[in-house]
């Protein structure tokens, strides 16, 4: 509920505060990092993500990893969550684009 509540209140202040785009998405990537790092950075390092073979090559691969070791674990992340900790690896280690629906933008 809490969670849902920063997003509107973001939104919000986006369409009526004038805040910038950039700073929603320093938000979500922030919200990601800190999701990814409290679920997944026990088992998971750099490494697994900086390979220079890298299992996912694309944007809805790297989510769709996501998705299946979300459900792997059990946690069960909302479409939302799944999209802030997905946003966070591409930006960090992949640089795939990033779809509209899911970043806004055509680029993430």
């Amino acid at each position: 509920m809490m969670g849902r509540l920063r997003c509107a209140v973001l939104a919000a202040a986006t369409m009526w505060v004038g805040v910038a785009p950039s700073a929603v998405a320093a938000a979500d990537a922030a919200r990601g990092r800190a999701l990814y790092e409290t679920r997944c950075g026990g088992c998971h390092d750099r490494s697994v993500h900086a390979r220079a073979a890298k299992a996912a090559k694309s944007f809805d691969e790297v989510r769709g990893y996501v998705v299946s070791w979300d459900r792997q674990i059990g946690r069960l992340w909302r479409d939302d969550e799944i999209d802030a900790v997905t946003r966070y690896l591409n930006e960090r280690y992949y640089r795939y684009p990033c779809p509209a629906p899911v970043c806004g933008t055509a680029r993430g």
